[in-house]
């Protein structure tokens, strides 16, 4: 038994073999050097490309390395191989679906993060951590005059987000009660929102759409129906998704309106503002995400309009202590962290229990440029949708399809003489197929009173007007030349 631990001991008296000081340093220089050489150069880039499984496979595909190499060769594998095979959703002519154009401090943060490794579940072990991501929530709540006394939890996005908010209303309802539950949605709600219905066990027949108005908003009036009539058929309503920002137009549900109906019908009201939350920092968002402040629940998502790194979405639960009354758990392995009552266990508040410190990239930036910084992003974005819209409208071929709603705009080209309505879907398709193989810049479409719409959406920081006509002239060039 001595000699087996003396053997052991022997064997053990020293770490793994792992690269030294000046090996960590000379790696650490190249990735900084090239990460500082693609974010200055990215307006020159091309807007990016990508490969079949086929050709990827041929390109990436080989065995499990048994034997490491050296670090550069890896680097240059990533910079010639990978790079060059997706989009760059930096790139300031990438406006398709919701972007992700993260301010540098932002980047800065995330590799603190990685670097540092800390634990964010529980106070015992991340203290430090903890507070920030606190007052990061705080800060959120300020710019979204939600009450001090909510409390919230940051997320890996705006899906995990929602599933958190409509977990938490779930859980108020008694195990009976939950088969006649019926959700209320709004027919241009997030997918995600449909997921976190399907994770939580509801059947489709509880999901109610609710028709939408002349400008996609979910019809309040219509909705006060549907909740009426599902409560005289024995159906229990239960929740209500508004939008504060429609990932397909920008619209932003009437708030105050839905509010005053949950309120009065006992629903949980919760609000989707994953893209639009950072309206509320400038004037007229601030009027269209009116009532907001009401909702049981808000969806916000950094990453998105707050010019954040991927993944950084949030929550917050106006009744904060429902968080920990839904997701707090503590088995024998975790007795040692139980918190105290002025203490908060963040694996508490949501669906995680190891979590990495994304509030720090948040906090970075915010202290870093200032949330006036943040202020003009949003201006300069909702001036940008405004600038498209009226260039689109002079344009010739082309007609607005929702007129600019926060910052995004959508529209179609419709030739003259053109009327079949299929074959101006498949011209407005093959557009946006051909402008990506020009590789200057990056559109999406999506559908509207189910006919194809090609969209504008503007969060990138990078973004100018010589942008925007550049894109237009060549959608122009190419329906001219179809």
């Amino acid at each position: 038994m001595s000699a087996d631990l003396d053997d052991l001991r022997r064997r053990l008296a020293a770490p793994l073999p792992h690269p030294d000081e000046a090996e960590r340093a000379a790696w650490a220089e190249q990735v900084m050097r090239w990460s500082l050489t693609h974010f200055a150069t990215l307006p020159e880039q091309s807007i990016g490309s990508g490969g079949t499984r086929s050709e990827l496979e041929a390109l990436l595909r080989e065995p499990l390395p048994e034997n490491g190499i050296d670090f550069s060769s890896v680097l240059d594998e990533y910079r010639n191989k990978v790079v060059p095979n997706a989009f760059r959703t930096m790139h300031p002519r990438f406006l398709a679906f919701v972007p992700g154009a993260p301010a540098f401090p932002s980047i800065l943060g995330d590799w603190l993060c990685a670097a540092s490794n800390f634990f964010a579940g529980v106070w015992l072990e991340a203290s430090g951590p903890t507070e920030v991501e606190i007052l990061v929530l705080d800060w959120f709540k300020e710019i979204l005059d939600y009450p001090t006394e909510a409390r919230g939890i940051i997320t890996s996005g705006g899906s995990e987000a929602n599933l958190t908010a409509l977990t938490v209303a779930r859980n108020q309802l008694s195990f009976e009660d939950r088969p006649r539950a019926v959700l209320y949605l709004s027919e241009q709600r997030h997918l995600s929102v449909d997921r976190a219905a399907m994770i939580l066990g509801l059947r489709p027949d509880q999901l109610q759409p609710v028709p939408q108005d002349a400008n996609y908003r979910l019809c309040a009036s219509r909705l006060l129906e549907a909740i009426r009539r599902d409560r005289a058929a024995g159906k229990l309503p239960w929740a209500a998704v508004a939008n504060a920002g429609a990932t397909n137009t920008g619209t932003v549900d009437r708030l105050a309106e839905i509010d005053a109906i949950c309120e009065s019908e006992k629903l949980w009201f919760h609000v989707d503002a994953a893209y639009g939350a950072a309206a509320a920092l400038i004037k007229e968002g601030k009027k269209e995400l009116a009532g907001i402040e009401r909702a049981d629940s808000i969806t916000f998502d950094p990453h998105k309009w707050f010019a954040q790194t991927f993944e950084a979405g949030g929550v917050l639960i106006r009744n904060g202590r429902l968080l920990a009354g839904t997701f707090a758990l503590r088995p024998h392995y975790m007795q040692d962290v139980e918190p105290t009552e002025e203490q908060i266990n963040f694996c508490d508040h949501g669906i995680a229990l190891t979590r990495r410190f994304r509030a720090l990239k948040i906090w970075l930036s915010m202290k870093v440029l200032g949330i006036s910084w943040f202020r003009r992003l949003v201006q300069h974005c909702c001036d940008l949708a405004t600038f498209a819209e009226k260039l689109i409208e002079r344009t010739p071929g082309f007609v607005i399809s929702c007129p600019r709603q926060l910052s995004i705009v959508c529209f179609r080209y419709v030739p003259n003489g053109m009327s079949d309505e299929e074959k101006i879907d498949e011209l407005n398709l093959r557009m946006l197929e051909e402008l990506r193989l020009t590789g200057r810049a990056f559109l999406s479409s999506t559908r509207l009173n189910g006919r194809v719409v090609i969209r504008m959406c503007f969060i990138n920081w990078r973004t100018t007007s010589g942008d925007v006509e550049e894109i237009v002239g060549l959608l122009r060039q190419i329906g001219e030349n179809r």
